[in-house]
């Protein structure tokens, strides 16, 4: 199978990891063409919150800086949105490395500003095209030791990846890895230790998007049983994929 020429790349920067209460600080969108980047859209969000330090140190982005050029961040999420609307609508892959946080928390944001949630978005869309580096490489070479951050995926594959955490950058490496997982019919890396890459490479990018909601989920199995056994025995970790439901108690509240 021969891959589309165009993928979308899509990167969020926020005030935290929590995709219920937190904000978006940055966002940027990319189209990459053969491989290449072509064009692409950033947005300085004003989250409306105070960014706390400990983000500040991941991202670069101050209070001062937002409150200074942030945009309004019910605009900021309508155009946020509209361009996930635009690749999902138009059949174009969309690329987001550790999807459900992204997208859950930008879904959260329209909620909050009553633009339609992303989750209805996609819902709504027939053959929609989600591709997820992170879920893909743990399907492929799921022994591998090792971090499995975007910098450590972007060094494994020999992806650029120069300013990571910079919206921009970090959304150009994930479409480039994922072309990389995409392509990669073996891993001569990988001697002796069972790989899949025959459930990706050359596979139909809508039946993708369906394997990985299954391999998500049991990942996320795998890891929550290794936390109970060995961390916290009441630990649980979210296996839905692309977007994280709204909590049963906050749609009793509405």
């Amino acid at each position: 199978m021969n891959l589309p020429d165009t993928f979308i790349g899509f990167d969020l920067e926020t005030t935290g990891v929590d995709v219920e209460v937190d904000r978006i600080v940055t966002g940027a969108w990319v189209e990459v063409l053969h491989g290449a980047l072509r064009r692409s859209r950033k947005w300085l969000v004003n989250p409306g919150v105070p960014i706390p330090a400990g983000a500040t140190a991941v991202h670069k982005i101050t209070t001062e800086m937002v409150h200074a050029e942030g945009m309004n961040a019910a605009r900021a999420t309508a155009q946020l949105a509209g361009c996930i609307w635009s690749a999902l609508s138009e059949g174009i892959p969309l690329v987001i490395m550790n999807a459900p946080y992204d997208l859950t928390l930008l879904d959260r944001e329209c909620r909050r500003y009553d633009v339609t949630p992303i989750s209805e978005m996609i819902a709504s869309v027939k053959d929609a095209v989600i591709l997820d580096p992170y879920v893909l490489d743990r399907r492929v070479d799921p022994f591998r030791p090792g971090k499995r951050q975007l910098q450590a995926l972007a060094d494994y594959y020999g992806v650029t990846l120069d300013a990571a955490h910079e919206a921009g950058a970090d959304a150009l490496a994930a479409v480039q890895v994922t072309q990389q997982i995409l392509q990669t019919a073996e891993d001569e890396r990988a001697f002796r230790r069972s790989t899949f890459h025959h459930e990706v490479h050359g596979n139909d990018l809508v039946d993708l998007y369906d394997k990985q909601k299954l391999w998500f989920a049991a990942q996320s199995a795998g890891y929550q049983d290794w936390l109970r056994r060995t961390k916290n025995p009441r630990a649980v970790v979210n296996d839905c994929w692309p977007v994280i439901p709204v909590p049963e108690a906050v749609v009793d509240a509405a």
